[in-house]
């Protein structure tokens, strides 16, 4: 478990992934989740997480598939 601090009360905040990262629209790798006040929100992406969003490639739809067949790439 990770550490950070609140930004509301600038108390100690955990870091939890999200379960939902990189399902649908889902872009936020982390939640912050204050101990002392209650504040529950997204944490900003880390420079490391970002840089692999970016280098993965767009899935392959149907249109491509069957083009790819039909020209034997």
């Amino acid at each position: 478990m990770r550490e950070a601090s609140c930004p509301q009360c600038r108390g100690v905040a955990r870091l939890v992934r999200n379960p939902y990262y990189g399902a649908g629209l889902a872009v936020h790798a982390d939640l912050l989740v204050c101990e002392a006040c209650g504040f529950a929100g997204f944490a900003e992406n880390s420079q490391q997480d970002a840089a692999a969003q970016d280098r993965t490639a767009p899935d392959e739809g149907l249109l491509q598939r069957v083009l790819r067949h039909l020209t034997g790439r």
